[in-house]
């Protein structure tokens, strides 16, 4: 009799990597990212993005590129931008996925968030509607969420 309620108490006081993480930064900073393509916006993109040794130029060539992507070259621009769902890796460093432990790796975290969105465009080769879907990576450093993509 005592064995499930046992059972609900130890899964209760488990961490799960969901319930314990808060991925509300992560999901609004996502939203950000939409707003940095869109209006190349180098402020915005320095206040949410892993800080790395670039100088504004380069910073400003990257967000060109992406945006190349979404307003260019693959597609027609970026439309109702939604949020479509989180995973969240806790032990990054040790993680199944390759590109989550490499990154962890790479930066020094050990929780990392993806953040699954999808945004409406038109695809500039076949000119149909498109749907892209992708995800915001994200690296939780100390008390600080940096993203560690940009859309693609």
């Amino acid at each position: 009799m005592l064995k499930p309620l046992t059972t609900l108490i130890m899964l209760a006081s488990t961490p799960f990597a969901y319930g314990q993480i808060d991925v509300t930064i992560p999901k609004a900073n996502c939203l950000k990212a939409a707003d940095i393509v869109t209006n190349k916006d180098l402020a915005l993109f320095k206040q949410i993005y892993m800080p790395i040794k670039a100088n504004d130029e380069q910073y400003l060539a990257f967000i060109q590129k992406i945006h190349d992507w979404a307003f260019v070259k693959n597609y027609s621009g970026i439309n109702d931008f939604t949020i479509e769902g989180v995973r969240v890796f806790e032990h990054a460093k040790t993680s199944e996925n390759d590109t989550v432990k490499q990154s962890a790796q790479r930066w020094g975290h050990d929780t990392e968030v993806w953040v699954d969105y999808a945004f409406n465009s038109t695809n500039r080769t076949t000119n149909a509607p498109a749907t892209k879907a992708g995800f915001c990576r994200f690296a939780l450093q100390g008390d600080s969420w940096y993203m560690i993509n940009l859309l693609k």
